[in-house]
C-alpha cells in the first residue's frame, strides 16, 4: 500500500514511473536478416563423433582425483609433513588443477570455433602442469617437502618481528 502511494506521488510529480527504456530502442530482428533465407537446420551443423565412454571416464577421473585429495590434505593438516604424503600431494594437486582448467578450456575455447587458440592453450596447460609437478618434486626431494613449505608460507608474516 505504501509503495503504491509512493509510485503514485512520483507519477504526479512528473517522473516517468518505472519505465527503464524507450519502447522503440530495441527492434526485433527477423531470423531471415541474420541467416539469409532460412534458419539453419540443427541436423546440418557438424557434430563430433559420438563417444559415450569419453565423458563418463572423464567425469569418473575428476571425481576420483577429488576424493583422493581429501584424505591427503586431511593427513597433511592433522599429522604434518610425511614424505609419502608430500609426494602424493605433488602429483594429485597438479592433476586436479589440470582437470579443472581443462574443463574451462573445453567450455570457453571450443576447438571447432577456436582451433589455433584452443590447441595453444591446451599445450600451455600441459606445460604448466608438468612444470608444477617438477617443482613439487624438487621441493619434496631437495627441500623441506610440500607440507612444510606451505606451512612456512602460511606463517611467513607471523614470524617477522
Amino acid at each position: 500500500m505504501l509503495a503504491t502511494k509512493l509510485i503514485g506521488r512520483a507519477s504526479l510529480a512528473g517522473a516517468r514511473g518505472l519505465h527503464t527504456a524507450r519502447p522503440l530502442l530495441f527492434k526485433a530482428t527477423a531470423p531471415k536478416a541474420l541467416f539469409g533465407d532460412e534458419v539453419p537446420n540443427p541436423a546440418t551443423v557438424p557434430q563430433p563423433p559420438p563417444n559415450r565412454l569419453k565423458g563418463s571416464y572423464h567425469w569418473m577421473n575428476e571425481r576420483a582425483v577429488s576424493v583422493i585429495s581429501v584424505p591427503l590434505l586431511a593427513t597433511a593438516f592433522l599429522y604434518g609433513a610425511h614424505p609419502i604424503n608430500d609426494m602424493l600431494l605433488g602429483i594429485v594437486l597438479p592433476v586436479h588443477a589440470y582437470m579443472g582448467f581443462q574443463q574451462v578450456l573445453l567450455d570457453y575455447f571450443d576447438h571447432r570455433r577456436w582451433p589455433v587458440i584452443s590447441r595453444l592453450l591446451k599445450y600451455a596447460l600441459v606445460g604448466v602442469t608438468g612444470l608444477s609437478m617438477f617443482g613439487a618434486w624438487r621441493i619434496n626431494t631437495t627441500d623441506v617437502g610440500l607440507t612444510t613449505y606451505f606451512a612456512r608460507l602460511w606463517n611467513a608474516n607471523k614470524q617477522k618481528p
